[in-house]
């Protein structure tokens, strides 16, 4: 072999040892993802949202009068018993102080009143005086006209004076008694705060139960009707949970639900009870405007499952709308969004590639696949932008779940 084949051979040898270097380097590599096997387990619809516990039913304690309430001797968390605790106490509300212009109309008020009585006593006294004299000239008027010496006229006559004179002097001795009451009217506009108050009144609950809220504690004049204190049987407790409002319109009377993180060591059995009619706005954390409704959820487990909880603690509520005892899970993670569907990149081999899945319940971590997919199949989570329809793929974590 000559030198210059020899160096061709060298120089040949070096173009494919690094065309087959330059090879090696572009070749495309398998994308390393995370995987996980769809499984077939059961699977639940829920909503849940926040809300606070409250009772059943509350009573609230209100004033039946209008009077000064003396300072309410209870505190929350004492027991009420229906009729026989005091719950308070009011007194009858005292006269106000009396300014000199008042005092002064008062008084003239009070001597005017005195005058009024002495004048229709003087005119009762008078009165009185003609009815004595209307009796005996009825008597000598009487003996005449049996002795044949008066007309009966002038008996006739001498009657109807001594009726009308009685008859006044009667209508004399009510107005005297009118013109007392309207002097005792006139000097009771003088009374004063310090003057003995009238029996006071105790007010005692309707119910039995605990004290939840004191509506009223120091004392201070109330109005009638105002309220005091309202009490509850804490027993009977019940979430309301505010759920957003198209959440709401999926939730049903009787709907199975339970209450969780409220601080206690399990979840509390409950179902819906109510799904309050009307919707009210709520301003979130992040200032925006959101229309939720008041479900109702009754507890339907002992009371010694929610030991400790009481009446306005935050709670959570969850409602199943509906439960599937055996599906074909799906990671939630594996989910894509595909020509307005749902897809996800199945590993078939060494490659991904794009499957559409027609998805039913999704809860926060598995999906319920209808349709696309099988138990035992790998499914790549969470894909990143390297990843299309039939890269090829390398396992870097496989989940069995």
């Amino acid at each position: 072999m000559t030198r210059t084949q020899t160096r061709w051979i060298v120089i040949l040898s070096a173009a494919a040892v690094a065309a087959g270097l330059l090879v090696f380097l572009l070749w495309p590599r398998p994308v390393a993802v995370d995987a996980a096997t769809v499984r077939q387990g059961p699977i639940a619809e829920v909503v849940s949202d926040q809300g606070t516990a409250r009772v059943r039913q509350a009573y609230v304690v209100s004033a039946p009068v209008a009077g000064r309430l003396e300072r309410v001797p209870l505190e929350v968390g004492d027991w009420i018993d229906a009729g026989k605790t005091v719950v308070a106490c009011i007194r009858p509300t005292p006269a106000s102080f009396l300014d000199p212009r008042a005092r002064a109309q008062a008084q003239s008020t009070i001597a005017a009143a005195r005058a009024a009585l002495e004048a229709a006593t003087a005119q009762h006294d008078r009165l009185k005086a003609e009815v004595v004299r209307a009796e005996k000239e009825l008597e000598r008027v009487a003996k005449l006209a049996k002795a044949g010496a008066a007309a009966s006229q002038d008996l006739d006559n001498a009657q109807a004076n001594a009726d009308s004179a009685t008859n006044a002097a009667a209508a004399a001795d009510a107005d005297i008694r009118t013109r007392r009451a309207d002097l005792v009217a006139a000097e009771s506009a003088m009374t004063g705060p310090d003057a003995k108050a009238a029996q006071s009144i105790d007010v005692t609950s309707p119910a039995s139960g605990v004290v939840t809220r004191l509506l009223q504690q120091s004392e201070r004049t109330v109005a009638a009707g105002t309220q005091l204190v309202e009490v509850a049987d804490t027993t009977g407790l019940e979430a309301a949970i505010e759920f957003l409002s198209q959440d709401a319109v999926k939730i049903r009377p009787g709907d199975k639900a339970e209450i969780y993180d409220w601080g206690g060591p399990a979840a509390i059995p409950a179902e819906v009870r109510r799904i309050e009619p009307q919707g009210f706005t709520k301003v979130s954390a992040l200032g925006i405007e959101e229309q939720r409704t008041l479900v109702i959820l009754e507890f339907s487990a002992p009371a010694s499952a929610w030991d400790g909880l009481a009446p306005g603690y935050r709670v959570w509520g969850r409602v199943y709308l509906r439960e599937l005892p055996s599906a074909i899970l799906a990671p939630l993670g594996a989910l894509i969004r595909d020509n307005g569907g749902w897809a996800v990149y199945r590993i078939e081999g060494s490659r991904a590639q794009l499957r559409p899945v027609d998805v039913g319940v999704i809860t926060d971590r598995d999906a319920e696949i209808r349709s696309g997919l099988s138990t035992g199949d790998r499914v790549v989570i969470y894909p990143s932008d390297l990843i299309h329809d039939g890269v090829a793929v390398r396992s870097r974590q496989l989940t069995a779940r």
